[in-house]
């Protein structure tokens, strides 16, 4: 396994605004993520035939270049990003793991390849090397630190013709669809996911992809079966505004106080509040 450490110094432009994303139907998210103790606002996976994708100093320069919006597909993502203020640093780690590997398992990877056209999942299947991308970059306006680091995770797969897996939001992308998600004028409900777990004789409801906003994810737990619709009401109301703006532990949102908890496995920064079942 290889590690690399980049950082590069960005200019602002002018760009449209993003609509705060919302979940959409959970996933039974029962599949544990690599181990990290590194924080990351956004933790993406590039699964690729290439064995020897991205080798060299000459391949990481062509990636910033990308994100500085050099050649027209790259430009219509940065050309959305509405500021960047002049002392920006878009920091990206870039870990490299030879396929099959116990940490990117291919019955790990169903769940989160699981929205994919067959013929997509197969060529995941079919993938020799995984490239990780962790960005700790701090947020900016409009989360457009996203399209940013994810015009990192998009050069990667174009050159390596791979698909990209956000692991935080528990959702995998062709780079096409991926390009169109990040060009788009409002960041899309995709961003953020809604997964549930099974906890004891309940139902434990908890959010990904929160961190990426700068926000804590928000968890549920021990949701009786017959009060999982108006948990699920209660959750989304919380979620939303959570997620808006970046509501932490002990205030009071949507008429529910916020409480600390332990985050799951998986998620990268700790930041996690919970919201009492009702």
């Amino acid at each position: 396994m290889r590690r690399l450490l980049l950082a590069l110094a960005l200019t602002g432009c002018g760009g449209a605004p993003t609509r705060t994303a919302v979940v959409d139907p959970a996933l039974v998210d029962e599949v544990p993520e690599p181990e990290s103790g590194q924080p990351a606002l956004q933790y993406y996976l590039v699964l690729t035939a290439d064995a020897g994708a991205m080798p060299d100093k000459a391949a990481v320069d062509a990636m910033f270049a990308a994100v500085n919006g050099e050649g027209a597909r790259y430009a219509a993502v940065r050309n959305r990003v509405k500021w960047v203020p002049g002392n920006y640093r878009l920091g990206v780690d870039l870990d490299f793991a030879d396929l099959p590997h116990p940490a990117f398992s291919a019955d790990k990877l169903a769940a989160l390849l699981a929205d994919l056209p067959p013929e997509v999942k197969a060529k995941a299947a079919q993938a020799k090397l995984a490239i990780t991308l962790r960005s700790d970059v701090t947020t900016l306006p409009n989360a457009d630190h996203i399209r940013l680091a994810g015009l990192a995770a998009l050069y990667v797969a174009d050159v390596s013709q791979g698909i990209i897996v956000d692991l935080l939001a528990r959702r995998a992308w062709t780079p096409d669809a991926w390009q169109a998600e990040l060009a788009a004028g409002q960041l899309g409900p995709d961003q953020v996911r809604l997964t549930q777990r099974a906890d004891g004789d309940g139902t434990w409801l908890l959010t990904r992809g929160h961190p990426k906003f700068g926000a804590p994810d928000v968890q549920m737990r021990g949701i009786a079966a017959g009060q999982l619709t108006a948990a699920r009401a209660r959750f989304a109301e919380v979620q939303h505004q959570v997620q808006a703006r970046g509501a932490q532990v002990g205030q009071r949102v949507a008429g529910v106080t916020l409480v600390a908890c332990d985050a799951p496995k998986g998620m990268f920064d700790g930041a996690c509040v919970q919201v009492p079942a009702p």
